[in-house]
């Protein structure tokens, strides 16, 4: 079984790469950690909108490298568990304007058995059943989806 898991360095990544541990050791699957890391551009027409792009790109980066640190962290360990048992992992880190979209693209071309990502991420919107992205790939995948609270 492949599982594909998907993680952003929210605060729910350490659940869903820990139920993909337990379902990679319980059917011996591979597992494989995917990273989209989501860069909005704007069209700039003023010297007002370049500064004030250019402190949100900052900001952008430091999240970036922020989420990045911890998938990192998270990845080693669960390397080592599975590793341990003899199961392979692997780490994909890719640039998308659509996580959604670039999850189930990716599950489906490299013929992933599940994913496996958190109901929601950081949001602000804590009334929200599912994260729009998960809802999203819920919806929209062709993948069976396992969605971890």
């Amino acid at each position: 079984m492949k599982i594909l898991v998907a993680i952003k360095g929210s605060d729910s990544c350490s659940k869903v790469a820990k139920k993909a541990q337990e379902m990679a050791l319980l059917c011996k699957g591979e597992v494989a950690f995917l990273t989209i890391l989501n860069y909005n551009y704007n069209f700039l027409t003023s010297i007002d909108d370049y500064n004030r792009e250019n402190k949100q790109m900052e900001k952008r980066k430091k999240a970036a490298d922020e989420a990045l640190e911890t998938c990192s962290m998270i990845y080693g360990k669960c390397e080592l568990i599975l590793g341990k048992k003899g199961l392979k992992t692997n780490r994909i880190v890719k640039k998308g304007n659509n996580p959604a979209r670039d999850i189930c693209s990716y599950a489906e071309k490299n013929k992933f058995d599940l994913i496996v990502l958190a109901d929601k991420g950081n949001s602000s919107m804590k009334d929200v059943l599912l994260g729009s992205t998960t809802e999203k790939v819920v919806r929209h995948s062709q993948v069976s989806v396992l969605v971890v609270k």
